[in-house]
């Protein structure tokens, strides 16, 4: 055997059920995996562990029958089990590539990642025309920010099934972690012709889009994920963000007050809309905006900043005395912010000063 092929075993031939492309005729499915797979497939967990233990009872070194037995543990979340099970089975018959897949998700699931890419590694060793353990592994590295690397295994898993939409949005999701945006659009937008109202993949697609400046597109896509869940608040927001930066503060004012509504104990949407308040010189509904984001968050730093400016403008000098001073007491003392918090505040108390005296 070449290694190239998958398997490189020194006694594997076409008698081998390692389950690789090259070793021949693969050995049929045993009946037991068979009625097992029926069994999972109709949810009968208690009638496979009952036929596990008795296929045990005959045949102690079945190594199907601790797979199975893995597999109804993993389906009741007993991850540690199942991979006692799964390692039982590879003790046995250490070439089967379906073994080493299934206890790398179990090893997944209990967030050990290296012995979980391991696993999937393992299992392509034997059986490299199988698409899920390149997407699965992906996933691993796409999680852990190993992004160039997600990007090899969801191209891969790719190459093998061109119907797996989610290794596209997957991929999608590593170019755009790598600032690759045009390429993750490209990834986005297989689903969405196939898939054409999958909001989550839209609003991906509209921060792509946004991300390099094609406004529009964003907008447009924002729009539509909105007209299918008129409860989208993250759609909404992003939309309110674009509305500011085309100066619809009117538009962006009434996006944050949807966002408001569906969650007020955010403090973000309060900042934002205070902003867009602002540049409507509303400075009094800004001050109040401010003030509420800076009551959910006191480490807003900006909120501090903003609500002084606007009270400053207001000739509310007493409130911008304090915002100044809660900035200061909060902020990076290196951070513009506060240098100029400083200068404020010394000019303000200076003024304050000056006019007692007289």
């Amino acid at each position: 055997m070449n290694q190239d092929n998958g398997c490189n075993e020194a006694d594997c031939g076409s008698s081998c059920d390692c389950g690789c492309s090259g070793c021949g005729p693969v050995v049929e499915e045993s009946q037991f995996s068979k009625d097992m797979q029926a069994l999972y497939d109709a949810g009968k967990t208690a009638d496979m562990m009952a036929a596990c233990s008795k296929q045990l009872a005959v045949e102690p070194e079945n190594s199907e029958a601790y797979f199975w037995r893995g597999v109804v543990a993993a389906v009741a979340n007993n991850f540690e089990q199942a991979i006692a099970d799964y390692s039982k089975a590879i003790e046995l018959n250490s070439r089967k590539a379906v073994y080493y897949s299934y206890r790398g998700s179990a090893y997944a699931m209990l967030e050990d990642i290296k012995n979980a890419v391991m696993d999937y590694s393992q299992a392509m060793f034997y059986d490299p025309k199988d698409w899920m353990n390149y997407a699965n592994r992906g996933v691993l590295y796409l999680n852990n920010s190993m992004f160039e690397h997600a990007i090899d295994d969801f191209s891969k898993a790719l190459e093998l099934e061109p119907a797996d939409m989610a290794s596209y949005v997957n991929r999608g999701d590593a170019s755009a972690a790598r600032n690759l945006y045009s390429t993750a659009i490209a990834d986005y937008n297989k689903v969405i012709e196939r898939f054409p109202e999958e909001p989550t993949v839209l609003i991906k697609r509209g921060q792509a889009y946004y991300e390099i400046g094609l406004i529009e597109e964003a907008l447009a896509d924002y729009n539509k994920i909105i007209e299918l869940e008129p409860e989208n608040m993250q759609a909404i927001a992003n939309r309110a963000s674009i509305y500011m930066g085309q100066e619809r503060t009117s538009e962006a004012v009434a996006d944050f007050t949807r966002v408001i509504e569906a969650d007020p104990s955010d403090d973000r949407p309060y900042f934002f809309r205070g902003i867009a308040y602002a540049a409507q010189k509303n400075f009094d509904a800004a001050i109040a905006d401010f003030t509420r984001a800076v009551e959910l968050n006191p480490d807003n730093v900006l909120a501090h900043h903003n609500k002084a400016l606007c009270c400053e403008l207001q000739q509310r000098t007493a409130e911008a005395i304090i915002a100044y001073k809660e900035l200061i007491m909060r902020a990076n003392p290196e951070s513009p912010e506060t240098a100029h918090a400083k200068e404020r505040l010394q000019a303000l108390e200076q003024e304050a000063d000056g006019t007692q005296l007289q």
